[in-house]
């Protein structure tokens, strides 16, 4: 595999910012991509140099786009960068422009951890035409489980509570979409994690409108020691949705 790093001038954030790009040693007619989202504390070369990824999807198809988002929950912050609108519509379109990547339902799929894992079920629930399943590793589903822990940093990103509250922004909200009920997701969560009330709350709520809700509890807490540990998992289970959506690969 091979890795690269891109610097764009982005109209959505009115800034610079880096993507680094996991290319896989074969590239395919119809490349199949996987975004993968950081951490509220990392940037985009944290999957890179905090997990063993790169020896992970050696054997995988999938190139694996790792863009920067800051601290922003991948949100167009009210006064502020549109994290959203770039990871929605202007990122993709520079992958169609530059590698002719499809981008198309079978061949894309999300992934990330903690701050990225919401993103990611974002990501495949508000567009599930788009995206063919998603993994949440230790995501922050439901947001108002912790809202007072990180209200001052949780207010600036999307307003304020009330606010988020009956937005889109909210995955409860999202996952009433009769659209989204046959996409499958992947949940990790440790069982020590400051954020299983979270996880739990999102599989109470999603099951009740999700067909394919994988939901699994694992001995461990909010560390790389445990998303270096799924990793390997959620990139085998992602690679299993690819091959069912084409089954002739």
């Amino acid at each position: 595999m091979s890795i690269a790093t891109f610097t764009i001038l982005s109209t959505s954030l009115n800034k610079q910012t880096q993507v680094k790009i996991l290319l896989p040693k074969k590239r395919l007619e119809k490349q199949p991509v996987l975004f993968l989202l950081h951490g509220l504390s990392d940037d985009a070369s944290a999957w890179l140099t905090m997990s063993s990824l790169a020896r992970y999807a050696e054997d995988l198809p999938f190139a694996i786009v790792m863009p920067d988002a800051g601290r922003s929950f991948y949100h167009d912050l009210p006064a502020g960068e549109r994290y959203w609108q770039y990871l929605t519509t202007e990122l993709p379109q520079f992958l169609r422009t530059w590698f002719n990547w499809p981008l198309t339902r079978t061949t894309t799929f999300a992934a990330g951890l903690s701050m990225g894992g919401y993103g990611a079920l974002k990501l495949a629930l508000t567009y599930p035409e788009r995206y063919g399943a998603a993994v949440s590793l230790s995501g922050c589903l439901d947001l108002n489980q912790s809202w007072s822990e990180e209200s001052a940093l949780l207010d600036h990103v999307f307003g304020s509570q009330a606010k988020f509250q009956n937005s889109s922004a909210n995955l409860l909200n999202l996952l009433a979409n009769q659209e989204v009920s046959h996409l499958p997701l992947l949940q990790f969560i440790g069982t020590n994690d400051s954020l299983l009330a979270d996880n739990r709350s999102f599989h109470t709520f999603g099951r009740q409108y999700l067909d394919k809700l994988d939901y699994r509890e694992q001995t461990g807490t909010h560390n790389w020691e445990f998303w270096d540990t799924y990793l390997p998992v959620a990139l085998q289970w992602l690679n299993q949705r690819y091959q069912q959506l084409n089954p002739s690969k």
